[in-house]
């Protein structure tokens, strides 16, 4: 037994920082706030001697069934340790770390998750084009996610998805504008290329006149005569810096300025 007594110290002082929140209550679904202990993966990953990161688990996330149960055989391994039953202590150690482990994969798993939904989301509003440096930095930390989640190395994983995260977070939605316009009368509206092109909705530029020729030149009735353009003829207004333009211009409604 002594052999044992002077093992388990140095199984508990890996153990300790990571349990040393109490359980939560079982009999309440409420989630402890976010500031209430340092989160699971942070402090396994101190117990592990691995890099710092300031990434703190969602409550949600970090209150799982693995980490509650890790807390729970924990205490189990102290109250074992005191009473000098040092062979049930161990045990309940090396299960509370298994578990601990078991917690760690499931807040990875779940951070995974979020960065893959949010690089999809990045990829329909056209973020490529229109945050390229951000962008291509948030692939290149996605890419080393899912290099350490395949590893199985989940502190790392987390830390890398995060910062997947951190970056895309800055990404504002695409302003939705008109993909369409119909050519009205001339003594009406002065519509031409040069002025479709001015209106704040359409390229706010009138020297922008040549995107809408080179995408609508095979319907004009003269292509060599970008001044022609006849009323009810509907041009096509491409995008040009990854903005989402789709259905037809309606007079009247409401928006953004490009």
């Amino acid at each position: 037994m002594k052999k044992l007594f002077f093992v388990l110290p140095v199984v508990f002082v890996r153990l300790m920082p990571l349990f040393a929140r109490p359980a939560p209550d079982d009999s309440s679904s409420a989630v402890a706030p976010a500031t209430a202990a340092p989160s699971v993966v942070a402090a396994s990953a101190a117990a592990e001697g691995a890099a710092s990161f300031t990434f703190t688990a969602p409550p949600d996330l970090r209150n799982n069934q693995y980490y509650r149960e890790s807390v729970r055989l924990n205490k189990l391994a102290q109250e074992m340790y005191d009473e000098g039953d040092y062979d049930a202590s161990t045990a309940y150690a090396q299960e509370a770390l298994t578990y601990a482990a078991l917690s760690d994969k499931y807040v990875a798993e779940h951070t995974m998750i979020n960065a893959e939904a949010k690089l999809k989301w990045a990829e329909s509003i056209h973020a490529a084009v229109r945050y390229p440096d951000e962008y291509s930095q948030a692939q290149a930390y996605w890419e080393d996610a899912s290099g350490e989640y395949a590893a199985e190395r989940w502190n790392a994983a987390i830390a890398a998805a995060h910062k997947t995260l951190e970056l895309l977070s800055a990404f504002a939605e695409a302003p939705r504008l008109p993909g369409l316009y119909t050519v009205r009368d001339w003594e009406a509206t002065k519509d031409c290329l040069w002025n479709i092109a001015a209106m704040p909705w359409a390229y706010n530029d009138p020297f922008q006149w040549t995107v809408i020729y080179e995408a609508n030149k095979s319907i004009l009735p003269r292509p060599d005569e970008p001044d022609l353009v006849y009323p009810g003829l509907a041009l096509v207004l491409p995008s040009v810096k990854g903005e989402i333009r789709e259905g037809m211009w309606v007079e009247g409604a409401e928006y953004p300025d490009f």
